[in-house]
């Protein structure tokens, strides 16, 4: 593995490793994750491909952004045009994981000429809340919280601390289907060591930008490949909303893993890898 340190055109640090040989995989992590995430793609995939995987401003070992307040998707999304443009050979199968997902939609349209298939695990690309929590009322109180978070400060520090302390991100995310019982711990346990690191004030930003935001728009005039994975029993990122987004792009496959959660790539990496691996070789034939 190499490791890299890419500047920012406002003068931030990110981190991004490479690692194998071949066509370049860019990988897009999810919501508040780091490259601990993709683990056992990386073991997998990096047998045949150049997989490139970076942290976002404020994540990982990536410089924190000064302004917490102006992390948002387009700026996760000024990371990744970075680390496409010094590190991907074109052209790049790019993956996003979660929030990933956008990422990378919101990159091929910027740069679609630099990208050559997308494979998109377990996200939405609208209404991000999903099951009971896109409904009118609680959408409009989550975002309430989120807008009084900013002045709260030292209370939402404190309320960050509790849950990752106490482990009820674990809990509220088994609970919201985005996690089991079942899922392996280690991803797990990496997400709460990483989230006791980020700012409360970039979550609240970021978290804010991530509900408002949407790529629905720009399905219908993506051209290349694109593979649309999700979890069976994913209340996130639902089979029903991916149903919506397939109807949208012109050259899609929809698979649903049964009996995974939003975190199907590490809770049936064997499978998952499978499905990609197959979608890869087929569409390298056309």
């Amino acid at each position: 593995m190499e490791t890299h340190t890419l500047t920012t055109s406002d003068g931030l640090r990110l981190h991004a490793e490479t690692i194998g040989r071949g066509p370049s995989m860019l990988m897009c992590n999810g919501l508040f994750c780091t490259t601990q995430y993709f683990v056992s793609w990386r073991e997998h995939f990096g047998q045949s491909y150049r997989l490139v995987q970076f942290d976002y401003r404020s994540h990982g070992r990536s410089d924190d952004d000064p302004e917490p307040s102006r992390v948002t998707i387009e700026r996760l999304v000024d990371d990744a045009a970075l680390v496409l443009e010094k590190l991907c050979d074109e052209p790049t199968i790019v993956v996003g994981h979660s929030m990933g997902v956008r990422v990378a939609l919101e990159l091929y349209r910027r740069h679609p000429e630099r990208i050559s298939t997308l494979l998109l695990l377990c996200g939405s690309v609208f209404d991000s809340l999903g099951g009971v929590a896109s409904l009118p009322p609680v959408r409009h109180a989550v975002v309430r919280v989120l807008d009084s978070a900013g002045w709260l400060g030292p209370l939402a520090r404190g309320i960050k601390d509790v849950a990752v302390h106490q482990d009820l991100v674990s809990k509220v995310g088994t609970a919201l289907g985005g996690l089991s019982a079942k899922t392996p711990r280690a991803p797990v346990d990496a997400l709460l060591a990483h989230l006791d690191r980020l700012d409360v004030r970039m979550m609240v930003s970021l978290a804010r930008s991530y509900i408002h935001h949407s790529s629905e728009d720009i399905l219908p005039r993506v051209k290349v490949p694109t593979l649309f994975m999700v979890g069976q029993k994913d209340s996130l990122a639902p089979p029903s909303h991916a149903r919506k987004v397939a109807a949208l792009l012109p050259d899609v496959q929809q698979v649903v893993i049964q009996g995974c959660t939003h975190l199907a790539p590490v809770e049936k990496p064997d499978e998952v890898h499978q499905v990609v691996e197959r979608f890869l070789a087929r569409i390298s034939r056309r």
